[in-house]
């Protein structure tokens, strides 16, 4: 009979597939796995996910709720009896540690937490984050098990929780029909894609600024944007079908992540540069300590001068991938889900339940 575990996510799971839901996935190969997600009242969709030997539970938030004592109090509830049972499951496994409320010093079994992201940073209510930093300096502490997907993350929850018992679990790629490397081929024009979402983290003004200073070059960029523009050489694609990116990309002489240097991406072990070296086309990033070790893969660059004289060079060139078919093949057979999960089955194995 497996153990029970309770997987609390802080997205909803019918978001985009990412690192909670994969692990999630995993997770019930071992476990009988229960998980809970937040959605939004304003949604509008009440239906659970169906996914086969998984349950379901849904944490419904309310707009302001964590402003409003009031709308907070309605909120729980709202959500009456969704947790109660928290000590029936031998692990919680926490995703977000806003949640960490939900868990009583009572709870006897396993408790974990999966740091994926700089919560500190990336909380939107400025004056309320020293809230989040509390949840998240308790949580670190009192985790049985502490994963982070980046050294950054490491070092940060290292500092936090006063101890170095973080255990480093890196993002992957399951891309199973990847391209093989292109051939440079110089031509009249280069496409330039971008596939993600483009928020305030997404460098348009280098985009932007790079079409002043480099002829024979277009942009597509592919993912959700708030804003209408418009422009001669950017083509604005909106979300594609998952299954579509890898025929996206063979459609383009280069991929880029041209990310502004914030808290927020310094601290991201970004999946994208995964799924790029998987597609087999030439790569561009801006560069940080925690992508350096894609150096063998990626062409960096640290300003607007950097990447204008990049662009310049490659184009030249044929915009040629800077990896062979062997480094491809034996990087990705070694960034897989499968490896990931091992590490964190591997951990949990080895804590006393």
């Amino acid at each position: 009979m497996k153990r029970k575990l309770l997987y609390i996510m802080g997205i909803d799971w019918e978001w985009i597939y990412q690192r909670p839901q994969i692990l999630a996935e995993k997770l019930k190969n071992d476990y009988d796995v229960t998980v809970v997600f937040p959605r939004s009242v304003l949604a509008g969709k009440i239906r659970l996910p169906i996914v086969k030997d998984m349950r379901f539970r849904i944490l419904w938030t309310l707009p302001y709720q964590e402003r409003n004592t009031f709308i907070f109090a309605i909120s729980r509830l709202m959500n009456k009896g969704k947790m109660d049972d928290f000590e029936s499951f031998d692990v919680i496994f926490l995703g977000y540690p806003h949640y960490f409320r939900y868990v009583t010093k009572e709870y006897k079994g396993v408790l974990v937490y999966d740091c994926m992201d700089d919560h500190e940073e990336l909380y939107p209510d400025r004056k309320r984050v020293d809230r989040v930093i509390q949840q998240e300096t308790a949580l670190a502490h009192d985790c049985d098990i502490l994963f982070t997907s980046s050294k950054h993350l490491m070092d940060k929850m290292h500092a936090l929780s006063g101890s170095e018992k973080g255990i480093l679990v890196r993002n992957a790629t399951e891309i199973l029909n990847c391209q093989t490397p292109a051939s440079a081929m110089v031509k009249r024009e280069y496409t330039i894609t971008y596939i993600g979402t483009i928020s305030n983290w997404f460098d348009m003004e280098l985009i932007k600024n790079s079409l002043k200073k480099v002829d024979r070059i277009r942009y597509r960029l592919i993912g959700p944007y708030n804003k209408k523009e418009k422009s001669e050489r950017i083509e604005f694609c909106g979300v594609l079908s998952h299954e579509s990116l890898a025929d996206e990309a063979q459609r383009s002489d280069c991929l880029i992540m041209p990310f502004c240097l914030n808290a927020v991406v310094k601290a991201i072990d970004p999946v994208k540069l995964y799924e790029y070296i998987a597609f087999g086309r030439c790569i561009i990033s801006i560069y940080y300590p925690e992508v350096e070790r894609f150096e063998d893969f990626v062409y960096f660059y640290k300003n607007e001068e950097d990447y204008c004289m990049l662009l310049e060079e490659l184009k030249q060139k044929g915009f040629p991938p800077k990896y062979t078919e062997k480094q491809q093949r034996e990087f990705l057979k070694e960034n897989t889900w499968d490896k990931r999960y091992e590490q964190i089955r591997k951990a949990l194995k080895n804590t006393k339940m």
